[in-house]
């Protein structure tokens, strides 16, 4: 079969990107569907919204660097299949069993493409601008996430079926995907993997680069684990303040953020990593302080401004962090480097969502908005400073990049 040139292979991995980020949403704006016709308790929804981060994890733990050995394509076809075989099992499901099931589908299926992904945009790059392949990495979540989002509510309003329609939509959309890969180039086993038997190292930090992981990491995790708190507890608080059951306008006003996180990632590719980074933290700190006053006086305004901030905080955090990664990992770790920051950014998604389901569970609604606040804030106000200690270090590696 032909393959595509590399720019046209770097747009085809950037869409399977974001399908995949598409098909890891899509049963969040399902889930008050479950909740109403199955009687889904919240407790038991927590647990399903956190099976995906855990399950991807150790994917990236185990099998960050398979694609350095099968190759980036059929590494991304593998989990294509895998997010296939999910967005059935939500199709057809029949129980709460089966979404346990799908999720630990997708957690596999993201796990896969994440890291090759992610290293592919680098090595399918057609422009001389470094900062690029992180830049569109994050926008493809964004809308991902987005597309996942609105459609999903539209779909669920609008359309017979509201627990699997969208889910047929995303199956056909992931078939098209598979389709599309089998025309990248069969690229990237490295020479040094290809000359080894393979064995479970999926992640690794090449010496020298602990103080660049150690940003880019907490970067990332910062803006996951922010955006964590819109998924797990933003509907609760839209439904609020916005006073409405309409799934369509909590989804729109949730996708806000989104959206706004695919601006930001653009602009972040016109600047430093470092600098993306500091304008994520900053926004994440006044996005948290919005988010709790809106959810204590009901203010809508304040609670569309939290979200506007959330968005460009995604944006400015992810883009920084994995541009920053991308553009010091050495060629031969490249996968493995990018998928150990990636295994710290989806650990704090869980750990995020998680802990604000929980936490509502335990402490009540009120209690829970200022706890997750307060320890997001933490980690953005730590990686602030982090960026500030470590600015003559950092601004030499990107400066000269591996």
């Amino acid at each position: 079969m032909k393959t595509v040139s590399s720019k046209a292979a770097f747009w085809i991995v950037a869409w399977v990107l974001m399908i995949s980020l598409w098909s890891s949403s899509a049963p969040s704006i399902v889930f008050p569907v479950y909740a109403s016709q199955w009687h889904v308790t919240k407790a038991v929804t927590t647990g399903i919204f956190s099976v995906y981060p855990i399950v991807l994890t150790l994917i990236l733990l185990l099998l960050g660097n398979i694609s350095d050995y099968i190759g980036r394509r059929n590494t991304l076809l593998t989990g294509l299949a895998s997010l296939l075989l999910a967005a059935l099992v939500f199709a057809l499901a029949p129980s709460v069993i089966w979404l346990f099931i799908g999720r630990v589908l997708q957690g596999i299926g993201v796990g896969l493409t994440a890291g090759s992904g992610a290293a592919a945009l680098v090595e399918f790059n057609p422009s001389s601008n470094k900062k690029l392949p992180g830049s569109v990495n994050t926008i493809t979540q964004a809308f991902g996430l987005f597309l996942a989002t609105i459609i999903g509510a539209a779909l669920i309003k609008y359309a017979p079926a509201p627990l699997y329609l969208s889910y047929w939509v995303l199956a056909a959309l992931v078939v098209l995907s598979i389709i599309l890969c089998f025309f990248l180039p069969q690229k990237a086993e490295s020479q040094s993997a290809v000359k080894r038997t393979w064995k479970l190292q999926g992640v690794k930090v090449p010496q020298g680069l602990w103080g660049v992981y150690a940003l880019a990491a907490l970067a990332v995790g910062a803006g996951f684990a922010n955006g964590a708190v819109f998924l797990s507890l933003g509907a609760q608080i839209a439904r609020d303040v916005v006073g409405t059951q309409d799934i369509l306008v909590i989804g729109t006003v949730l996708s806000i953020s989104y959206l706004l996180a695919a601006v930001s990632a653009t602009i972040a590719g016109r600047l430093g990593p470092i600098t993306s980074i500091r304008a994520g933290m900053v926004s994440i700190l006044l996005g948290t302080v919005l988010l709790v006053t809106a959810a204590e006086i009901h203010s809508f305004i304040l609670f569309i401004s939290s979200s506007v901030l959330g968005g460009l905080a995604f944006g400015f955090s992810a883009s920084g962090g994995i541009g920053l990664a991308a553009m010091n990992a050495p060629a031969s770790y490249r996968v493995q480097f990018l998928s150990a920051v990636l295994v710290v950014a989806y650990l704090c998604q869980g750990a995020s969502g998680y802990g604000g389901g929980v936490a509502t569970s335990t402490l009540g609604f009120s209690s829970a908005i200022w706890l997750m606040a307060v320890l997001v804030g933490l980690i953005a106000l730590f990686t602030l400073l982090f960026t500030m200690k470590k600015r003559k270090e950092t601004s030499v590696l990107t400066a000269n990049p591996a």
